[in-house]
């Protein structure tokens, strides 16, 4: 008589016969009702954001941001302390210490500005690739900032000097400008830097905040 080879005769299942599947719930292993209570957060369908690398990019633009205010308002405060010896030169009198002192620190400040911008500019156009939502929103906005700004400068700077000519603090023919015309082109200058570090810290917060709340979820 043959006898059977079935788990109700007692035997263990033999090499090559297939093993019955433990319930899962769910139907199958790894279906969603079978995760434990404890799986980490992962990340949404189709994100496959390194949300890391933006919240450092954030970080550095935070920081550009903040140089790049003290080093515009370096700039104008040089300016307006040297406006007198910024008005002799001008008219060809003999320049101070001051006024040459300040414009040696004028010209590093530019070149410092310029640089930071660019970097800014770059750090901003790999914030709207690499992000989304508003992240990719803010490094929109900070790499637009960089050419708005520098278009913004010569729009205020031809309206200025219509001003100072149409004022008398400025000579229309020779192009000098009066120590009062220094001032109050640093001013303006000035709040034109305030407008333009306020897009920029808006745009480095967006992408930071969005890259921490996506990193903490």
């Amino acid at each position: 008589m043959t006898q059977g080879y079935g788990p109700e005769h007692g035997q263990q299942p033999q090499w090559g016969q297939a093993s019955p599947a433990p319930a899962v719930p769910g139907g199958y292993p790894g279906a969603a009702g079978s995760a434990g209570s404890g799986a980490g957060p992962q990340f949404g369908p189709g994100d496959g954001v390194n949300w890391r690398r933006v919240k450092l990019i954030g970080l550095l633009l935070l920081g550009g941001t903040v140089l790049v205010l003290l080093l515009r308002l370096g700039i104008n405060l040089a300016t307006f302390i040297a406006a007198e010896d910024l008005a002799a030169s001008a008219t060809g009198d003999d320049v101070g210490t001051v006024g040459m002192g300040s414009g040696l620190v004028s010209i590093v400040l530019y070149i410092l500005n310029f640089v930071v911008g660019l970097a800014l500019f770059v750090l901003g156009i790999v914030a709207a690739v690499m992000g989304r939502g508003r992240a990719r929103v803010g490094g929109i906005v900070v790499a637009a900032a960089i050419p708005v700004s520098v278009a913004l400068y010569w729009i205020v700077t031809i309206v200025m000097a219509v001003i100072l000519v149409s004022t008398g603090a400025a000579d229309g023919e020779t192009g000098a400008i009066t120590s009062t015309g220094y001032r109050i082109t640093s001013g303006v200058n000035a709040l034109h830097a305030l407008v333009i570090v306020a897009l920029l810290g808006l745009g480095a917060f967006f992408v930071h905040s969005t890259a921490s709340k996506k990193l903490s979820a």
